[in-house]
């Protein structure tokens, strides 16, 4: 009977205690315009399909965001409008990986005309995505990135 009661007390002990109403989950500050892209630009690797990471800095403020791209092999911090769903550099500025990395990577990275929309590319699956697209200077030359979130559907999954 000790027993019975022991293991009734155990769990109530825990269900008492694991529910916790005062946490809130939620994302960062900017949840809409981070994820995984896959995206092409005519110049970079071949014009075939590349990815690139849009994610918070450890401030986490919707003011700037990291971006990545494994393209032309930069990560950088990118100035962010969050409701109107823009980035952009106002300089250009480091890339954070170039002395990093074995491959070729620009040091100055510039990115203009940066915007992410919800719901308005057809991806190669045929389902609906969300859109990034932005202009990119590094070394010398230019190029226009543009494509989608990945929707992790099969028929997505070009690179």
């Amino acid at each position: 009977m000790k027993k019975y009661i022991f293991l009734l007390f155990s769990v109530l002990a825990f269900a008492l205690t694991a529910c916790n109403e005062e946490t809130e989950p939620g994302g960062t500050a900017v949840e809409k315009m981070a994820g995984e892209w896959v995206v092409k630009s005519e110049g970079v690797n071949d014009g075939k399909w590349f990815t690139v990471r849009t994610y918070n800095t450890a401030s986490n403020v919707a003011t700037e965001m990291w971006l990545e791209d494994k393209g032309l092999n930069y990560k950088i911090k990118v100035s962010v409008s969050y409701d109107a769903r823009t980035f952009m550099t106002v300089e250009a500025v480091t890339n954070t990986i170039a002395s990093k990395e074995d491959a070729p990577a620009p040091t100055k990275i510039k990115i203009s005309e940066g915007k992410v929309q919800e719901g308005v590319y057809e991806t190669p699956g045929g389902h609906i995505s969300d859109k990034i697209s932005f202009t990119v200077e590094a070394d010398g030359q230019t190029y226009k990135v543009e494509g989608f979130r990945r929707t992790g559907f099969e028929e997505d999954n070009v690179i």
